[in-house]
């Protein structure tokens, strides 16, 4: 019957202890600086296809990263970066 009325008080002191804060809560955090679109450089036609060639010929996709900038009044999609991502293959 002992046992059975420490149980409680066992896990309920366990429960109370603090917990340890994780490393990365006081180290400093890396620099992160914001690039505008301004400062972005539009990829040329030729590198966009041989980007995507590339990832082509390594037996991956070809996944293009495009921003959207104001040229002569209108909204205008460019193209920023090709990435090489693994391809998709869906199980019949």
């Amino acid at each position: 019957m002992k046992k059975l009325l420490l149980v409680p008080f066992i896990l309920a002191g366990c429960s109370s202890t603090p917990t340890h804060q994780p490393m990365y809560v006081n180290a400093n955090p890396p620099p992160v600086q914001l690039v505008l679109d301004s400062k972005v450089q539009q990829m040329s036609r030729n590198e966009v296809i041989q980007a995507t060639q590339d990832c082509e010929g390594n037996g991956m996709r070809a996944s293009v990263i495009m921003t959207k900038r104001l040229i002569s009044g209108m909204m205008s999609d460019i193209i920023v970066d090709v990435q090489c991502l693994p391809k998709m293959r869906l199980a019949y």
